[in-house]
């Protein structure tokens, strides 16, 4: 593995969850040395820092990394109107524009999610999603049907306003004609999104 590419690989891990070195390590089927020669590298270019956690014992403290990702100029531009519709219009006023704008993508994809058996609706998300960045697959575990999305591209603007991320699952739900609950969310600092399937109503979909 190129140690740019490592590098890289390295990033997206952290941009997922903190990690320590020998964490990394094992994911990455490296050596802790060489994984923490990278981090220091990361760190000094200021891609990456590092925070001690205790263990709560007599042990020594844990060494976590983290990824540094500043927000991209849209990110900040999309934050800055949502912040500034809610100084305009009151509390509130941003989810209403957010919702409005899930609507009208829900009026034009609903139709081509229509009769479909509800396995075939997940997955035909999941290559949606992927589509615009998500990276997103749908799977069957233990006889349950899920939606599981690696990627948020929505992440640095979730993170300050989490009513997105209920906004999204709602959109979701309503585009498969399902009750989703979410299992875990990036933005609270877990690897993916996970949407669980609690209640499949067919109806909703059939022509």
């Amino acid at each position: 593995m190129k140690q740019g590419v490592t590098k890289q690989k390295i990033l997206e891990h952290l941009r997922l969850r903190p990690a320590s070195a020998a964490q990394l390590a094992r994911e990455l089927g490296l050596s802790k040395v060489a994984v923490y020669r990278h981090l220091e590298d990361l760190r000094e270019s200021g891609y990456v820092r590092v925070r001690t956690e205790s263990k709560g014992g007599r042990g020594r403290p844990l060494r976590l990394y983290e990824a540094i990702d500043e927000p991209t100029a849209y990110a900040r531009i999309c934050n800055e109107m949502l912040e500034q519709i809610e100084q305009l219009y009151g509390p509130g006023a941003g989810v209403r524009v957010m919702r409005a704008r899930y609507r009208e993508q829900l009026r034009r994809w609903q139709s081509s999610f229509e009769g479909l058996p509800l396995k075939e609706r997940v997955q035909r998300l999941a290559e949606w999603l992927t589509e615009r960045g998500y990276q997103a697959e749908s799977e069957v575990r233990r006889g349950e049907l899920a939606l599981e999305q690696q990627r948020c591209p929505k992440l640095a603007l979730a993170r300050g306003h989490r009513e997105i991320c209920s906004l999204e699952m709602e959109f979701f739900g309503e585009l498969l004609g399902v009750r989703l609950e979410r299992e875990c969310s990036i933005a609270q600092g877990d690897r993916c999104c996970r949407y669980r399937v609690v209640d499949a109503n067919e109806t909703k979909t059939q022509p």
